[in-house]
């Protein structure tokens, strides 16, 4: 008989909470039963894997969660993963929890706020992670601003208020090792979350999309660890830059079904902002040779919407999109986008990252960008997503 102790010191710290907002809810209502969890977990649970590729439906016509693979018959074409990929004509039901570090560096949040105002998404949860690496300084609380204002700018546009949760703030921490297991609203949004979707729709795995560090659901995992059967991860970059801060890539990587997309094909770099394919082309190829009217950019600026002006700001002067040589042409952090148009990813293959093994794509093609233009941009510019305007 194996017998696991654990001890737990709790200190708290009122004057942290700032007198301008409100505080945290308590984390003490929940402790009991996340340690419970977590004691369970540790001898309990099992690595949720990915199963090999399925390149025969015919041999495999009743997939389980974990099976993959290609052009299934009767889904779209491109990457099928059971229990996201939905038959031809029916609607993405699993909800997603959005979990980034910046708010406003990429562009996916502005396409899933109109996604959810259309009733074509269901958001469960938003979550800040303010978090980077020890190398390029682990903390930035400013970062949590940003979540803020991306969600206020998406209400101020007339994005339905009933489709977005609040904000709620991950992991905070000074250094890599303090973030370790660091006990967070986040972290219990996480496990609260996943397992009550689970509870009612087994069949229908919850969507995280990490565009950031993972330091709040690896520590989500800490607390129950059997999460991780129960949602597939869309993590943007896990092989490279979002995947640095070792700890949480590793624990991500070896417990939790990941889909990986980065590092080969992230932000899809081309020379000039006249050149992309993915997000709306101006006349000219630099930023200070464009203004906001300057080609499909009208489109945006036409619809006199706050959101649509923040993303067309951001075209003409965050560096990501206008830089020398550098211009991003891409919904940087939105791999989850695959729910919606599984035909974007045309190839993937297991292969290990951070020392798991995760489902990584290989292959995005001109073809595959056009596809994603025509869906963001058809969402974005429907008037009916921005109806809620006060």
């Amino acid at each position: 008989m194996k017998i696991i102790y654990i001890f737990v010191t709790i200190t708290v710290h009122n004057a942290d909470v700032p007198h301008n907002r409100e505080p945290e809810p308590t984390h003490m209502k929940h402790l009991f039963t996340l340690l419970l969890a977590f004691a369970a977990g540790i001898t309990t649970a099992a690595a949720a894997r990915w199963n090999a590729e399925t390149t025969d439906w015919s041999r495999n016509p009743h997939p389980v969660i974990g099976d993959w693979g290609f052009d299934r018959p009767g889904y779209p074409k491109g990457l099928y993963i059971h229990g996201i990929t939905v038959k031809e004509g029916q609607k993405v039901k699993n909800p997603v929890i959005y979990d980034n570090d910046v708010y406003d560096d990429v562009f996916e949040d502005e396409w899933m706020y109109a996604m959810a105002s259309l009733g074509r998404m269901e958001i469960a949860g938003l979550i800040v992670t303010p978090v980077l690496t020890d190398f390029w300084t682990f903390s930035h609380p400013d970062w949590v601003e940003t979540a803020h204002d991306s969600r206020n700018t998406a209400l101020a546009a007339g994005i339905d208020p009933d489709c977005l949760p609040p904000i709620t703030v991950g992991t905070e921490a000074e250094s890599e090792a303090a973030g370790e297991r660091k006990m967070s609203a986040g972290a219990e949004l996480y496990v609260k979350l996943i397992n009550e979707h689970h509870a009612k729709h087994p069949d229908r795995p919850m969507i995280v999309n990490i565009g950031g560090q993972g330091a709040t659901l690896a520590s989500a995992f800490c607390l129950d660890p059997t999460i991780a059967d129960k949602c597939i991860v869309y993590y943007t970059d896990l092989r490279v830059y979002n995947g640095h801060y070792e700890w949480a890539s590793r624990i991500i990587a070896a417990n939790f079904r990941v889909v990986s997309w980065g590092d080969d094909n992230w932000w899809i770099v081309k020379k000039c902002q006249n050149e992309w394919n993915v997000l709306p082309r101006p006349d000219n190829c630099r930023a200070e040779e464009n203004d906001a009217m300057s080609g499909e950019w009208r489109l945006l600026t036409e619809m006199h919407n706050p959101m649509l002006d923040h993303m067309v700001h951001q075209f003409r002067h965050r560096n990501e999109y206008c830089g020398e040589g550098r211009c991003g042409d891409s919904y940087g952090d939105g791999t989850f986008i695959h729910a919606w148009l599984p035909g974007i990813f045309t190839g993937a293959a297991l292969q290990e990252v951070r020392g798991g093994e995760v489902l990584h794509v290989t292959s995005f093609t001109e073809q595959d960008e056009a596809e994603v233009k025509a869906l963001t941009m058809g969402v974005l510019l429907d008037p009916r997503a921005y109806r809620f305007k006060k």
